[in-house]
């Protein structure tokens, strides 16, 4: 009995926003085990399951920090924030940054739980006491006083809002991924006929992972489908939202939807540090592309997810 695996099936999932990410993302994880493929299957494990390593965590899960330090002076103890530019390198890379380790179903609990709250809150690290010496000197420098002083204590803060990012960024790069491959090998995948070629196959998934999951968001142009048509060389200006709706209207996208994520850009502000465009610029994404996918209007039937995020960001200049 011949075993094929639907893409069709994920792009559902990663398209009805009200679906969990664990659906796709095992799917997936099912796929890279049926062609053997180990990228694929480390990268949906990592997102399930957490991220053990901080060197395989994406960029899309680490959001800046703040150090705050405890001060111990005498019997006195103060919080203090603590720059990271007294620290020396290569210590310094180590607290820059606030990483998002946990799997997919608990940031999906968290991020619903902050949408709730009024406050925005922090997600805040604490420092093991071994890297505590590393603060000592730059501490003392900063915080001078006639007594001794002494860090005892140290955390990592950041925006809490990044977990609220993360699912809009795991869902679009996804998105584009699975598209990706199903210009290639179609939306059927007969996985005997898959694995009669399985290294060559298996490199052609490597190279779309590392173009659309993978990639850091720099504004190069993504082009998957044959009916995709955009000049590479062509840059949108910042804020000019007459050429963000003509690129737009290139790609066959009627008016309607043209007009609505004019209102988003003008009134939303991504995260440009990161790259990573507002809640309602990626619900729009996903919308137009559900449609694209159902045949709806004159958009391209392989015009992906990628190349209409950066059309959006260049339009914000990122």
């Amino acid at each position: 009995m011949k075993k094929t695996f639907l893409l069709q099936e994920v792009i559902d999932d990663l398209v009805n926003t009200d679906k969990s990410l664990s659906a796709p993302l095992m799917k997936l994880n099912y796929f890279g085990r049926l062609i053997k493929n180990q990228d694929l299957i480390d990268y949906t494990q990592n997102e399930l399951n957490g991220y053990r390593d901080k060197e395989t965590i994406p960029d899309y899960r680490r959001t800046i920090g703040t150090l705050y330090i405890d001060l111990q002076t005498y019997y006195n103890q103060h919080s203090r924030q603590l720059p990271f530019s007294l620290i020396e390198e290569p210590y310094r890379q180590a607290f820059k940054y606030v990483y998002v380790r946990e799997g997919i179903a608990a940031i999906e609990k968290i991020a619903r739980e902050n949408e709730k709250s009024d406050s925005g809150g922090q997600i805040v690290t604490p420092l093991p006491m071994e890297m505590l010496h590393i603060l000592q000197e730059p501490a003392r420098k900063l915080y001078q006083a006639d007594v001794r002083i002494d860090v005892v204590g140290a955390k990592l803060a950041g925006n809490a809002s990044i977990v609220v990012e993360i699912p809009n960024a795991i869902r679009t790069k996804l998105l584009d991924f699975v598209m990706s491959i199903s210009d290639t090998f179609g939306y059927d995948i007969e996985i005997d006929s898959f694995n009669k070629k399985a290294e060559t196959n298996n490199q052609t998934i490597i190279h779309q992972m590392n173009t659309t999951i993978n990639n850091s968001g720099d504004g190069k142009l993504i082009n998957t489908g044959n009916e995709n048509k955009i000049d590479s060389n062509v840059a949108l200006y910042k804020g000019d939202i007459a050429r963000l709706q003509k690129e737009l209207r290139d790609q066959g996208i009627d008016e309607a939807d043209i007009a609505e994520i004019s209102k988003i850009v003008i009134s939303e502000k991504p995260n440009e540090e990161k790259a990573i465009l507002g809640e309602k610029s990626n619900g729009w994404i996903s919308k137009v592309i559900n449609k694209s996918l159902n045949g709806v209007g004159k958009i391209a039937t392989g015009i992906s997810s990628n190349l209409i995020a950066t059309l959006i960001k260049q339009y914000y200049g990122m």
